[in-house]
């Protein structure tokens, strides 16, 4: 469609009495390479074509999306939406110019031949196979995201925008005569195939490596313990049980824990919780959000104190608060909300040496997985996927099942020590507006007490 189309439109959706307008018309594609029983077992490719029209009154919001985008049946669409209001407005709708925001794509997935694709799979499931006659299987995939989407909204913008995301995965699974195990890894940025300049091999190799390991952990009876989280996703505790609950989508309608508490002293002075959508090529960074605006870096807690949520457009009335850069949504199938980005623990100075000192009994968790959270009360249960028992002060045998249950404020108020070691990791994030790509990390950090579950 043409500017004038979008004008069209949009004013036919505010004719009827809506506050706001807003028109997104995504067009994508999707591929995904698997590697399995030392073979290219899959290739799968999807496409997405749509518009989604949200359209604001008051306090309320109401969505509906199409993949018909013939110009004759949006605006049946809008009429249809239209029929919730009983007002009229006379207002035509004039847009703002183009503004085009485009990511440095060095090697785009289209440029880069399938066959070396292939090669580079393959090559990588030898290289992890030769580790050891332990490992049984190995799964290996590259998933490639393209998509291009426009924004028009009755308030005059009108933007155009490209994301482009690839990511590498690498299960290993290893067996002896008692045990299985698996171990995972991933690597995923915001850029084209330039992406494999990092370092896949030893990572890989790695994960052979600690999944045999693994055969031999023991159960561990568990208890309220001091507990050293590894850098990198270990901080899917602070996404899960602290992020989610500073979105706007939570606080402004006050079932977040932390609803009450802006400006509030509400964790050790060692805790400054980021959120940047603004990091050169990582995972969870767009140019724009899905509401057209500029990515930002949000200090959501610095030092301690509360300082700001992620504010989407919808809630910033309610909330007398701007919005920042964070409204984002899987697809057009979706409005799009408050959501994070790329989100991690700003780094300390304290020494992983220092940490481990004093503690007779506690748990080095290297590796986080799944968990639960109930963000009105901050309680949560994360499991552990690779974790080591520490013994008057030095790190030792491998331990299994593993889970950290706590509360959110709790654990905020008791992180003790955090180094100088971010690492960033990939991930999904689901929420109200669907499925999307977010970054977490996090620095080696201490906690001083935090109820560790066993199976003993």
């Amino acid at each position: 469609m043409e500017k004038k189309d979008y004008e069209e439109l949009l004013t036919l959706a505010i004719s009827t009495g809506a506050d706001f307008a807003e028109i997104y018309e995504e067009n994508g594609k999707t591929a995904s390479y698997h590697v399995l029983d030392s073979k290219l077992d899959n290739i799968s490719t999807g496409t997405t074509r749509g518009i989604g029209i949200r359209l604001i009154k008051g306090n309320e919001y109401y969505y509906t999306s199409t993949n018909d985008i013939r110009e004759t049946n949006i605006k049946k669409v809008i009429k249809n939406l239209n029929k919730i209001f009983k007002e009229k407005n006379d207002r035509k709708i004039v847009l703002n110019d183009l503004e085009e925001y485009y990511p440095e794509i060095k090697i785009p997935h289209e440029k880069y031949p399938i066959e070396q694709k292939k090669d580079f799979l393959m090559a990588m499931d030898k290289k992890v196979r030769e580790v050891s006659e332990k490992v049984s299987q190995v799964s290996l995939a590259l998933l490639e995201d393209d998509k291009e989407y426009i924004i028009a909204n009755s308030n005059g913008k009108y933007v155009k925008s490209k994301n482009c995301v690839t990511r590498y995965m690498c299960t290993t699974f290893a067996k002896d005569k008692n045990n299985k195990e698996l171990e995972f890894t991933d690597f995923a940025q915001a850029k084209g195939y330039e992406f494999l300049e990092k370092d896949l091999q030893t990572q890989s190799i790695n994960t052979a490596k600690v999944a045999i390991e693994k055969l031999d952990a023991e159960d561990f009876k568990g208890g309220e313990l001091p507990v050293i989280i590894a850098p990198g996703f270990g901080a899917v505790i602070f996404h899960e049980a602290c992020g989610h609950g500073l979105e706007a989508t939570r606080v402004a309608t006050k079932i977040s824990v932390f609803s009450n508490d802006l400006g509030k002293k509400i964790a050790t002075k060692k805790v400054t919780l980021i959120d940047n959508g603004t990091i050169p090529n990582a995972w969870g960074t767009n140019l724009i959000d899905d509401e057209g605006n500029p990515t930002q870096k949000n200090i959501l807690i610095e030092d301690g104190i509360l300082k700001s949520f992620l504010v989407d457009e919808f809630h910033k009335k309610k909330m007398n608060m701007a919005s920042n850069g964070c409204g984002r949504r899987e697809s057009y199938n979706y409005p799009p909300t408050s959501r994070m980005s790329n989100t991690y623990l700003k780094p300390g100075n304290d020494m992983f040496e220092d940490m481990l000192k004093g503690i007779k009994v506690g748990v080095y968790c290297e590796k986080m997985s799944g968990g639960t959270v109930n963000p009105a009360t901050g309680d949560f249960n994360f499991a552990v996927e690779t974790a080591r028992l520490i013994e008057n002060g030095k790190i030792t045998k491998r331990i299994k099942g593993i889970t950290l249950i706590g509360n959110s404020k709790d654990i905020l108020k008791n992180v003790e020590m955090v180094s100088s070691d971010l690492e960033l990791g990939s991930g999904y994030c689901g929420s109200k507006s669907g499925m999307i790509y977010v970054t977490i990390g996090q620095p080696t950090i201490k906690v001083s007490k935090i109820l560790v579950g066993g199976k003993e």
